[in-house]
């Protein structure tokens, strides 16, 4: 048993616990009589009372950082179809809009495989079997990166010959096919990380 001074354990506690903004922790439940195994389990009580709020925010930032690096792989013809098809509608040009996408296409995959293989063409080496190589390594493996990218240089095309009004309703429609065509796998992180622990 120890003789402990609860007046002044529940005072000190109550001045503690107020430092981390958390709710006052029942006092009055610390044993009046304890054991030094009950005060190891009433600070480890206490301790996991006053982390908890602190792990959660740690995880839901954590999860964010996560969420904002996935880059997953999109069908290349599902998602390129769905662009070229409102492109044909918004520029009004069949012919046009297959002119500008077969030059994108070269750009991106371009930026592709400079990015994940670290291998970089000059202008004169970039072209005949290397773009076509390139542009089917895109097919195959096309990720949600590569498609922004792929808007990006859409909005670049129209820049001289549409309005910033314009150009905006552009951006949101592009990236809403991408969106539509997208499978986050963390999206799962909400039930792994909260509902299956029951920490939320």
């Amino acid at each position: 048993m120890v003789n402990i001074d609860n007046q002044k354990l529940r005072t000190r506690l109550l001045k503690y616990v107020s430092k981390y903004n958390a709710d006052p922790v029942n006092v009055h439940s610390i044993s009046q009589e304890p054991t030094v195994d009950m005060c190891a389990d009433d600070i480890e009580k206490i301790t996991s009372y006053l982390i908890g709020p602190i792990e959660i925010n740690i995880k839901k930032e954590l999860k964010q950082l996560f969420k904002e690096c996935e880059n997953p792989e999109i069908p290349y013809y599902e998602v390129v179809m769905d662009i070229m098809h409102y492109m044909n509608e918004f520029v009004g040009d069949p012919h046009t809009v297959e002119m500008m996408f077969s030059r994108i296409n070269s750009e991106v995959a371009r930026k592709k495989i400079e990015i994940e293989d670290k291998v970089f063409y000059s202008d004169a080496e970039w072209n005949g079997e290397i773009i076509e190589q390139s542009i089917q390594k895109l097919r195959n493996t096309g990720t949600e990166r590569d498609y922004q990218l792929m808007v990006e240089k859409t909005l670049e095309s129209l820049v001289n010959s549409t309005n910033k009004k314009e150009l905006n309703a552009v951006r949101m429609r592009l990236n809403d096919i991408i969106k539509k065509h997208s499978e986050h796998e963390l999206d799962k992180l909400d039930t792994k990380l909260f509902f299956e622990t029951g920490k939320i």
